[in-house]
């Protein structure tokens, strides 16, 4: 949570959707979602788990909202089944 914080803090005045970023086992990729939203997907490698966060308005709202998160190794071993 500290390190979407941080790079939430870093935000410029122009939102883009398509930026990725790695850091400390960590991996943080936006996404245009629907109806003009923007999607934070974040990998945790050290509890191998995805989550998803949208961003309803980011150039007025300063907030995000936890959309869903998947415990990988489970999420892919239903996949291949």
């Amino acid at each position: 949570m500290a390190f979407i914080l941080f790079v939430s803090s870093k935000h410029t005045s122009q939102a883009s959707a398509d930026n990725a970023i790695t850091s400390n086992n960590m991996t943080m990729v936006t996404a245009p979602g629907q109806s003009g939203t923007d999607l934070l997907y974040i990998v945790d490698d050290n509890r191998k788990v995805l989550m998803v966060y949208d961003l309803p308005n980011p150039q007025s709202e300063p907030y995000i909202r936890p959309v869903a998160s998947w415990f990988l190794p489970a999420m892919f071993n239903s996949v291949r089944k």
